[in-house]
């Protein structure tokens, strides 16, 4: 009765919690605590035995109870499905018509007390274990326990103690009392414990009885704890007996067996109130089919991306639903964060935000990146490492510059800064007078944009060949003119300025007409003051100015014409001969409407009838077509012959011109300082514009005008001065000649080039009263204007003593060692070398190989013999031997049969092998053609020789 007391209660709790568990949500979509369907779990699944009778096949006999009563015995075989007993009758469907049990060996084969037989069953996964039920075939044992794992690594657990000797088995108190502060406390009890009955014992165990929680289980993580099994483990300790098996009994102890037909395990696939049913999964494991965004086998987890929350176990109040991580979309993996949800309420964690993303819900920008308010996407703030004060940008994606830094990525110099380095970009310190903008430089070098004339870094200085830099200037510095000899000018002081003007108050002063073909076309003034012109014969008409205009102007370089005029338009439009000057066979022109768009010119209109002004820059860089140099343009203003002006765009039309002025300079006056006025500075000239040359120089070429060079005076070296336009020396050491070049008369060169150009160049000539004298090819300084009654002496200059001193009777010189002749000019018979300056030196003829003893008196050479060489003619040539009074022998040495052409003092040559001879010129016995260096015969000559 106690048994079935015990599963009635034990299935009244499983009602109470299944009902209407079978769903996870109501009907209004509500979630409420679900569970798998109450089982037994046991059913079906292999039981691991530690002792199972048959093998070998063994008999055993059934207890009777009853003293001398015959038992009945049977046999245990495993290899007979008939008479096997192993543990799959344990869970196996409990027909009570066919029963069948699990049986151990006999007390026969020393089972019992303390040795120990273990049933275990491994469940797969987690359960909520209500009951675990045995029923024996045999008595029931007197100790056995039930345990658990709660886990595959866990130790195990004792659940329950059955024993007739609780303290003296397992040293607990027998029904001892479970507290609220122990409620995981294994009990042990006597209850079951007899030896009656026999058979169909029942053990049923509630894993919630006597538990003081447990009907407020779903608050008490204790008993949730204590239910939850993987494995459920039987130890039978102790065979219950009647004593007789102290006799050894053999049919006795035959009688003695655990053997169990039943093993029910009830409860639920442990889902933590998350799943209705468990399943077996691809890979064949038992898992719980989690709902309410759970995951894990036991639904013991928030799934992926639902941890916004703590995960918990379902209740009957609250199903503890997991929620969502709000990632913004942006990533697909969170964990719950504690922290974050007792701050916030919400404890989803996003991790690896996507797209540049950051923070707990991936709601802010990575470090260094900003949201594009475009896209809403985070994209790098890309900050330049140099110019960016850090790598992080504002929210407009703009980094935070360093000073003078510009750029939404603070790569780059701003406007007016350059050289972007760790420090910033510096200020750039352009010239305002020189550069096209002052403010601009370039990024990188901080070269600043100069004007045409100007150069420099911060364009603060005027090239070469230009002055006066100033803002007022469009090219910053006005070009030298120094008729093109320097490139180094500074402004001349004491110029003014100065307008040639003609307001026309008076009468047309002077101006003229012309026509397209160089006709005269008539001027007339007119009522207003100014003059006019019509067109007539569809030819094009000018204003033509007068000489006031023209001739040397170019102190008006870089200045302006300005005028007013007013045109009458037709069908002609404006042309590039609108605007005419010519000079120094040079022509230049321009649109009436040129000099338009650019920062430093003001701009011209097109013709119009109503007056309107008209300004020209007069300047090679100011649209004038051809383009000159500075130089050119400056020449031609300089002899200036000719400014014509349009009158007309149509035929028939008229034109009127008024207030024409012209800006100049003059030397004093009463204007304003002319700071284009240059003075300039050259080597080789003089004047303020370089018009002359210098002392020591002169024109090149000879009488050149004032733009032709100046060159150094070439009076080779006997004068600094010579005319410098003509280029004649002012010569000095007794030259004379343009450039200095000849001896004056009594004096004369005496060959010495190291004195060329030297003031001891021309020499006194040794002849009476100074008179003129020559040098001879041989040397000789000859007088050639002997006064009457005096001779010449013609002494040898190398060979005499003396060169202008003789025998006043004879004319014989004083010669040198060994030279002879009245002029000593040559050497004694076996002399030579007389250009020694000191005589003659001894020919040194060898006695026997010479054939004269004389030898040349320039080189020295001795007439050798023949065969005979060296220039005392004292050894034998080449190819020779045996010197003697006949001269040398020739070697004669055949040059197919010896190694060299040359023999030795005896005459005899040296052979090659196979040859012999005195000239090596016939072949040894068994050799053959001499010509060929003498060949060896075959072997068999040889053999033949050696017999």
């Amino acid at each position: 009765k106690m048994v079935f007391r015990h599963l009635f209660m034990l299935f009244a709790l499983a009602y109470v919690v299944n009902a209407r568990m079978d769903e996870c949500r109501l009907v209004s979509g509500r979630p409420q605590r679900c569970l798998p369907p109450f089982v037994n779990a046991a059913f079906g699944r292999t039981v691991i035995a530690d002792n199972t009778c048959g093998t070998p096949a063994e008999e055993y006999c059934l207890q009777t109870g009853v003293t001398g009563v015959t038992k009945s015995c049977h046999i245990c075989d495993s290899s007979d499905p008939a008479r096997r007993h192993d543990t799959r009758y344990l869970t196996d469907f409990n027909n009570e018509d066919v029963s069948t049990w699990w049986q151990s060996n006999t007390m026969l084969h020393d089972v019992q007390y303390p040795t120990s037989v273990n049933l275990t069953l491994n469940l797969t996964k987690a359960f909520d274990i209500t009951y675990v039920r045995l029923k024996f075939h045999t008595s029931r044992p007197e100790s056995f326990t039930i345990y658990k794992k709660k886990c595959d690594d866990c130790e195990w657990q004792a659940l329950q103690y059955y024993s007739g000797s609780c303290f003296t088995t397992y040293g607990l108190d027998n029904k001892g009392i479970v507290t609220v502060d122990n409620e995981q406390k294994a009990l042990c009890t006597d209850d079951f414990s007899d030896i009656s009955p026999l058979t169909g014992g029942n053990v049923a165990f509630s894993t919630l009885e006597s538990r003081p929680s447990a009907y407020n289980f779903d608050r008490s993580p204790v008993l949730q704890d204590w239910v939850k099994a993987v494995a459920i483990r039987i130890s039978l300790n102790r065979i219950n007996t009647f004593g007789d098996e102290v006799f050894r009994d053999p049919k006795v102890l035959k009688s003695y067996y655990y053997a169990v037909s039943d093993l029910s395990i009830g409860g639920r696939c442990a889902c933590n109130g998350h799943a209705a049913e468990c399943y077996l999964n691809e890979e064949d494991i038992l898992t719980c089919r989690c709902q309410h965004n759970t995951a894990g086998r036991d639904c013991d987890r928030c799934a992926d991306m639902f941890n916004d929350r703590p995960w918990s176990r379902a209740t009957r109040d609250e199903a503890s639903e997991c929620k969502a991580c709000d990632c913004n979309g942006l990533s697909n993996k969170c964990y719950f964060d504690p922290d974050l949800y007792r701050q916030t309420g919400h404890g989803g964690h996003c991790t690896e935000c996507r797209d540049n993303t950051a923070g707990a819900h991936c709601e802010l920008c990575l470090p260094h990146h900003y949201r594009d308010p475009s896209t809403n996407r985070c994209v790098a703030c890309r900050c330049n490492e140099i110019g960016s004060t850090s790598q992080q940008c504002n929210v407009d994606g703009q980094c935070s510059c360093k000073p003078g830094v510009g750029g939404a990525a603070c790569d780059r110099c701003m406007n007016g800064f350059y050289g972007l380095s760790e420090a910033g970009c510096s200020v750039c310190r352009c010239s305002v007078a020189g550069t096209l903008e002052s403010s601009v430089c370039d990024s990188d070098t901080g070269a600043c944009r100069c004007k045409a004339n100007v150069e420099g870094n911060n364009c603060d200085r005027c090239k070469p060949g230009s002055m006066n830099l100033q803002e007022s200037n469009p090219y910053g510095c006005t070009s030298c003119f120094c008729y093109g000899h320097s490139s180094v000018c500074q402004v001349s002081p004491g110029y003014t300025t100065k307008y040639i003007v003609s307001e026309f108050t008076r009468d047309d002063d002077d101006w003229q007409g012309q026509d397209s073909l160089g006709q005269p076309s008539p001027v007339t003034s007119t009522t207003d003051g100014a003059v006019a012109m019509t067109s007539l014969y569809r030819r094009d008409t000018y204003f033509v100015a007068p000489e006031k205009y023209l001739g040397e102007q170019r102190f008006s370089y870089n200045q302006k014409l300005e005028f007013d005029g007013a045109f009458g338009v037709g069908s002609v439009s404006p042309s590039s001969e609108d605007i005419v000057l010519e000079g120094a066979g040079m022509r230049v022109s321009a649109r009436i409407n040129a000099q338009v768009g650019t920062s430093t010119l003001s701009g011209n209109p097109l013709p119009t009838p109503n007056k309107a002004l008209y300004s020209f820059r007069l300047h090679e860089l100011a649209e004038f077509q051809p383009r000159l140099s500075a130089l050119d343009f400056q020449k031609l203003l300089n002899q200036l012959s000719s400014i014509r002006i349009r009158s007309t765009y149509g035929n028939g039309m008229a034109g009127n011109l008024d207030n024409v002025r012209m800006k100049s300079a003059e030397r004093g006056g009463n204007g304003a300082p002319a700071d284009w006025v240059e003075v300039c500075d050259a080597i080789g000239y003089e004047g303020q514009f370089t018009e002359r040359c210098a002392p020591g120089y002169t024109r090149d070429p000879s009488n050149g005008g004032e733009f032709d060079g100046c060159v150094p005076c070439n009076c080779n070296g006997h004068s600094a001065i010579c005319d410098p336009v003509s280029g004649v020396c002012n010569c000095d050491h007794n030259t004379v000649g343009k450039y200095c070049e000849l001896c004056a008369d009594g004096f004369y060169f005496n060959g010495d080039e190291s004195r060329r150009g030297t003031p001891q160049e021309c020499q006194p000539c040794p002849c009476p009263d100074g008179s003129a004298c020559a040098m001879m090819d041989d040397g000789d300084v000859v007088c050639t204007s002997c006064p009457p009654g005096h001779g010449v002496c013609e002494c040898n200059h190398i060979g005499s003593r003396h060169m202008n001193q003789c025998n006043s009777r004879t004319g014989q010189c004083d010669c040198l060692p060994n030279v002879e002749g009245r002029s000593c000019s040559r050497c004694r018979s076996g002399f030579w070398n007389l250009q020694s300056g000191n005589g003659c030196d001894a020919c040194g003829c060898h006695s026997i190989g010479s054939s004269t003893g004389e030898c040349d008196q320039d080189s020295g050479q001795c007439a050798c013999l023949p065969g005979v060489g060296g220039q005392r003619c004292d050894q034998c040539l080449p190819n020779y031997y045996a010197l003697s009074r006949q001269g040398c022998t020739a070697c004669n040495c055949n040059p197919d049969g010896s190694t060299s052409l040359q023999c030795g003092e005896d005459g005899r040559c040296i052979c090659k092998e196979g040859v012999l001879g005195v000239k090596c010129d016939q072949c040894q016995e068994n050799y053959y053609d001499i010509a060929n260096g003498c060949i060896e015969c075959s072997a068999c000559y040889g053999l033949v020789q050696d017999a």
